[in-house]
């Protein structure tokens, strides 16, 4: 009786307890298979530890698959367990094995859309191809959306970060250099700001052709809070010499940045020593015009030509930037932004001029549109690729304030800037303004966002994507209580919403039911 006391006792039973349950799921018409499975995924997310499951692994025999594994990787509902389960623990030998399984039993497809740093490099080959080969479907917008996504396949581990370097490299070598510039550029941004700035400068200067020195002077350069005398000296030595190295090693984003700022941006109020800027000008104009491809000789008037419009355009600035004022100097903007890297340097500037210098306190009146945002939108127009860059400076200077305007005209000189926003819409530029009134522009005054609604609704004209229709119900949900104070702009919220019901129909129901949520408030 003892023996059968404590047998019961110990007794829990548990796959008799699934059995109990499944038969009572079923017998209410729910299919009792599809929910048991759910739980059982749902406790093995959380529980799971990779590195018991890496213990248990490495003592098996040859690393030989137990028979048990291949059975439930035949089931899609386990390969996707799986495929969850790398995502969180990208490291686990044991997961990686597995997904190897997959991967030699013919699921290819599967494995190619995960976004991890698989150990083997079979799978991992798989995984960094699709990624890859999706960005070339890419816009510069979709482009920014897919990257942190790459980056974790690139950036998990240095071994994964050193491969990707090397083969972007290698491909560069074989199809040219520029189309591969931005990538290998955004991967050491992000691999630096993993701590990992030392094996990013050792792989940068030993995955390069550039003569040493010539790395190490830029290194010096980029590495130091400001251009000394002798770094750029040393660095248009090379330059203007009768063998200059390839541009590319010139061309690089950071680097024309640092020396467009040394231009243009004062240091401590002051701009770049006269003597200094024949040699910036030259350097800038030299990375931004030359073509390797070309001969030199060629070239040189092009050349001349741009350090000429960027020389002109630092004498005109050079005294401008302490007073706030652009008086006369307008001819030589305009000559400037018409070169994508002059019109660089002008933004640059105007965003000085904007955050620390008293020019709209001097000079902004509520019914005109100050001059420096009517070079913005000449900017924004003459330059599509500069879109994004005249789009980070407007959020940035529209949370700029100042202790000398009144509330309302700090406002009014706000919507000023929504304007600008308005104006790289009607350029098409239209989804990242509208994530960003979903999303971090929500900090801003409700009455700005109701300016932008009204304007964007004015313009805006059916038939309406579904993402644009999205994007839209994200602004207006939160300010439905205002619109219906201000009739006209509660009329055009209507009518759109009115309109995006009856001629859409990738709406979901949830977004439909927020739709009509919102027509009803309105009204």
């Amino acid at each position: 009786m003892d023996a059968v006391n404590l047998l019961s006792e110990s007794y829990i039973g548990i796959p008799s307890m699934c059995n109990a349950t499944a038969k009572s799921v079923d017998s209410i018409g729910l299919n009792s298979d599809h929910i048991l499975r759910k739980a059982i995924r749902h406790q093995l997310r959380n529980r799971f530890d990779p590195q018991r499951c890496d213990e248990f692994f490495m003592q098996l025999n040859d690393q030989m698959a137990p028979e048990w594994l291949d059975v439930i990787l035949e089931d899609i509902d386990w390969r996707r367990t799986f495929y969850e389960l790398l995502e969180k623990h990208p490291n686990c030998v044991f997961l990686n094995f597995a997904i190897l399984r997959i991967a030699e039993a013919g699921h290819d497809k599967e494995i190619a859309k995960l976004r991890t740093a698989s150990t083997y490099v079979k799978v991992y080959n798989l995984i960094l191809n699709d990624a890859l080969s999706d960005l070339t479907t890419k816009d510069n917008v979709e482009f920014d959306d897919e990257l942190p996504s790459l980056v974790r396949v690139c950036c998990e581990r240095e071994d994964t970060y050193l491969y990707v370097q090397i083969l972007l490299r290698r491909l560069a070598d074989e199809y040219g250099a520029t189309p591969f510039t931005r990538l290998r550029r955004e991967l050491e941004l992000a691999a630096k700001k993993k701590g990992n700035m030392a094996i990013v400068d050792v792989i940068h200067t030993h995955i390069s052709d550039a003569p040493v020195e010539l790395s190490k002077t830029i290194k010096s350069i980029m590495n130091s809070p400001n251009i000394t005398p002798g770094d750029l000296v040393a660095l248009k030595r090379f330059y203007a010499s009768e063998q200059p190295p390839a541009a590319r090693h010139l061309c690089d984003y950071d680097l024309i940045i640092k020396m467009l700022a040394a231009l243009y941006v004062p240091q401590h109020g002051a701009l770049l020593r006269q003597d200094l800027v024949d040699d910036v000008t030259f350097l800038v104009a030299y990375a931004t015009t030359m073509n390797d491809t070309k001969p030199r000789s060629e070239q040189e008037g092009d050349i001349h030509k741009v350090q000429l419009v960027l020389r002109d355009l630092y004498t005109s600035l050079v005294n401008k930037t302490e007073v706030g004022s652009i008086t006369g100097a307008m001819k030589y903007i305009i000559s400037a932004i018409r070169f994508p890297i002059g019109s660089m340097g002008v933004l640059m500037w105007i965003e000085y001029m904007a955050m620390h210098t008293a020019y709209f306190e001097t000079y902004f009146r509520t019914k005109e549109t100050p001059v420096l945002l009517l070079i913005l939108d000449e900017i924004a127009s003459r330059h599509q690729l500069q879109q994004p860059i005249v789009f980070s400076l407007i959020q940035r200077c529209i949370k700029h304030k100042t202790d000398v305007f009144a509330p309302e005209i700090q406002l009014a000189l706000q919507r000023t800037w929504v304007d600008r926003m308005l104006y790289l819409v009607q350029l098409n530029y239209t989804i990242p303004v509208l994530k960003y009134f979903g999303g971090p522009g929500r900090e801003l005054d409700d009455s700005l966002i109701v300016h932008f609604v009204k304007k964007l609704l004015r313009m805006a004209q059916a038939p309406y994507s579904s993402l644009f229709i999205r994007h839209m119900i994200a602004i207006v949900e939160p300010l439905v209580e205002n619109l219906a104070l201000i009739k006209d702009v509660q009329q055009l919220a209507i009518h759109f919403f009115e309109q995006a019901l009856d001629g859409e129909e990738n709406l979901t129901e949830a977004e439909q039911h927020k739709i009509k949520q919102i027509i009803e408030q309105c009204k």
